[in-house]
């Protein structure tokens, strides 16, 4: 995958995608190529235009479906009915004590009465 996003950054920055060129935008991210997959890539891209490639994967991919939409609830009329729909409760939330410190403690850790803080 590393090497097929080096190529293509190759081919934005007006480069030919040649194996050195992918491998010295890899090695320039910090990471090391792998030689099998970048010989792999560059021979099955070879004599082949990246912009058409682009535009031949933005057709098939958008007859993919992606999900989504769920199904609806049950209709009044379709036995699911509206009556068996319970109104929800709002849960009560329990309140939290505060833990009694003494006094002896503010928000930056040293003594409650201020007066000698630098801040």
């Amino acid at each position: 995958m590393i090497e097929i996003a080096a190529l293509l950054l190759c081919k934005l920055g007006g480069q030919g995608g040649s194996s050195d060129e992918v491998k010295a935008v890899i090695e320039a991210a910090g990471l090391e190529a792998n030689e099998e997959q970048l010989a792999k890539l560059i021979g099955d891209m070879e004599g082949k235009d990246v912009n058409e490639l682009m535009a031949a994967g933005s057709e098939k991919i958008k007859d993919v479906p992606f999900g989504g939409g769920g199904g609806g609830g049950g209709g009044a009329g379709d036995g699911g009915g509206a009556g068996a729909i319970e109104e929800a409760k709002p849960e009560e939330k329990e309140e939290e004590e505060e833990m009694d410190l003494g006094g002896g403690m503010d928000m930056f850790g040293g003594d409650e009465g201020g007066g000698g803080g630098d801040y």
